[in-house]
């Protein structure tokens, strides 16, 4: 008697080779599942990139400042959120029409009356408490603040003060032997405010060398390439903030 033979029959769910219809399916699904998160991936990039240009382009920000990846903030000044830098070529021009050099003249008193003007800033208490280390400064009367200065307006105080004393005659010509004594006093702790000032920055600027034709010494270049603050947003701040110091009266006086 012969055997019974059976044969499998193909599931309705597989095709031809014998591949599952199901597995088709879920092959099918993740390859959509895999396309709309590469799709949203994609947006969420897209939007971050436009938030950070607008981030940069928007006025309403802290300044960029290039050193701050590298310089730690030691100390607090609200004058950082001016700073601002730029690549500029510094001259130490002496022969061209330079207003804070050369003789005394009423042009040149001007302008180092001009530069110096916000020499005295005001600033709040609460700024007083970030950057004082526990000093105390002077009062306004108004309440409004109180009195302080920028290191820099006080180094250009000193440049003002030892060009003046380049010219004792004309600028002091009624100055008595003690006069002189303590003007020389004061010569010499601005010259010791300009070492300080000097070793302090550490300016890493290069200058380059060429040999003078005159005498064939090798002679360094007056002008270099430096990295410089931007002098007219740094000064617009200090003179929205400038104290007129020759009014002692606005003053809480000393007690």
């Amino acid at each position: 008697m012969g055997g019974t033979h059976y044969t499998q029959l193909r599931s309705s769910e597989e095709n031809e080779d014998g591949v599952s219809q199901s597995s088709v399916f879920v092959e099918k699904r993740n390859a959509q599942y895999r396309k709309r998160h590469l799709v949203l991936y994609t947006l969420l990039v897209i939007s971050n990139l436009v938030f950070f240009s607008l981030w940069l382009t928007s006025g309403d920000k802290p300044a960029f400042n290039p050193a701050s990846c590298v310089r730690p903030h030691l100390i607090s000044s609200p004058a950082t959120e001016a700073l601002r830098y730029e690549k500029k070529r510094l001259w130490r021009d002496i022969d061209g029409p330079n207003p804070f050099t050369g003789q005394p003249r009423a042009e040149l008193d001007k302008a180092w009356h001009d530069l110096l003007e916000p020499m005295t800033i005001k600033v709040s208490a609460d700024e007083l408490s970030q950057f004082s280390e526990g000093d105390s400064s002077i009062a306004l009367k108004d309440g409004s603040g109180y009195i302080a200065e920028m290191a820099v307006y006080h180094e250009l105080h000193c440049n003002k003060r030892i060009r003046r004393a380049l010219s004792f005659d004309y600028y002091y010509p009624n100055m008595t032997e003690e006069d002189r004594v303590t003007e020389d006093l004061h010569i010499d702790h601005c010259l010791e405010y300009w070492r300080e000032a000097a070793m302090c920055r550490g300016d890493v600027t290069l200058g380059t060398f060429y040999w003078r034709e005159s005498d064939g010494f090798p002679t360094s270049r007056v002008y270099t390439d430096n990295e410089c603050v931007d002098w007219t947003a740094l000064d617009t701040w200090a003179r929205r903030r400038m104290v007129d110091m020759t009014d002692r009266d606005q003053l809480v006086p000393a007690v």
